[in-house]
């Protein structure tokens, strides 16, 4: 197996995602641990020299020029597969932090017609806002694993999936899937939509919450950071077209009549709409967050949907904001 991290100025962050790593509940001899140093500019490239003396699994490489529609953190991906020997890759990110038992945990799930396998994410908590960020996370990733379940293909998260190599090669790799500035939502498309000879599903997709599973992850540190981060996910959610438009329209009216219930209806009225709208939200986060044994998370809930309202009514900005900044870059979307 092979564990893949692509890595771009994280040095804040990066020995805490090593220490993890090192710390997996797998031989080490039948685990390579695989580092892409994506032209990082600060002591990211010193740091994990220093690790390699420590982990003798760690193997680092250094990504090369970009071609084609190979950009960004796709070309650090599609380099790091090219190097990666592991049949399975597990992924995360270099901000992000390990259950011992991921690695094990994740092959139970691989049948011979599986060709990817996701699961949540959650965040670390400093600060309170950073909890109301979890929640988020938790309803959207609900979400997805819902969806997935009754075949309806919404996306993954990149700092937690794991992909068998025969799939990732079926689908041509990375550069025969169109760029994408949420290149791990193009990726899980690719697999779930190849098709047979007879025009059957070849690769199934599972996403299952398990607490071994869960990969915890730094917030989004200041307000600039969170809305790129935001930025990037809706212009990326683009490519669901009609399904994605369908949960955006949907998700804006129920904040419009969150919004005007105060306005137009009796009060009773108004507190059983707002009833309605918080418990259907409670069934998608409550089922992750006992899976991930986060239900403490929930007192985070109120404030959570007052974000969640205005992040809703943000997302028709950032549809028409074109230029995607991410990691130093700028991608043209």
């Amino acid at each position: 197996c092979t564990v893949l991290v692509c890595a771009r100025d994280e040095e804040r962050n990066i020995e805490k995602c090593l220490a993890s790593l090192d710390a997996l509940n797998y031989p080490k001899d039948r685990l390579q641990v695989l580092i892409v140093d994506d032209k990082s500019t600060d002591r990211t490239p010193e740091i994990l020299e220093a690790w390699k003396t420590r982990m003798p699994n760690l193997v680092v490489l250094r990504t090369g020029e970009e071609v084609e529609n190979l950009r960004g953190k796709v070309n650090a991906l599609t380099q790091g597969m090219d190097a990666a020997r592991g049949e399975f890759v597990m992924i995360t990110d270099a901000d992000s932090t390990v259950h011992p038992n991921w690695v094990r945990e994740y092959l139970k799930f691989y049948s011979e017609d599986t060709g990817m396998v996701a699961s949540i994410t959650l965040l670390d908590q400093k600060y309170y806002l950073d909890g109301v960020q979890s929640i988020d996370w938790s309803f959207l990733l609900g979400m997805a694993a819902a969806s997935a379940n009754i075949n309806i293909p919404l996306s993954v998260i990149g700092n937690n999936i794991s992909i068998r190599r025969a799939a990732y090669e079926d689908v041509g790799t990375y550069r025969n899937i169109p760029f994408s500035v949420t290149e791990d939502y193009a990726l899980f498309q690719a697999i779930w939509h190849k098709k047979r000879a007879d025009g059957t599903a070849k690769w199934k997709v599972k996403f299952p919450l398990q607490y071994d599973l869960t990969v915890m992850s730094e917030p989004c540190i200041d307000f600039k950071s969170w809305w790129r981060q935001k930025h990037r996910w809706v212009k990326g959610g683009e490519g669901l077209k009609f399904v994605g438009y369908v949960i955006f329209i949907t998700g804006l009216l129920a904040q419009l009549a969150m919004v005007t219930a105060f306005i137009f209806l009796p009060l009773t009225a108004a507190l059983a709409t707002i009833a309605i709208k918080w418990a259907a939200d409670l069934l998608v986060i409550v089922p992750v967050l006992a899976r991930t044994r986060k239900l403490s998370l929930l007192k985070y809930f109120p404030v959570y949907e007052i974000y969640l309202a205005l992040f809703v009514l943000s997302m028709p900005i950032m549809l028409a904001q074109k230029n995607v900044k991410w990691k130093g870059r700028v991608y043209k979307h």
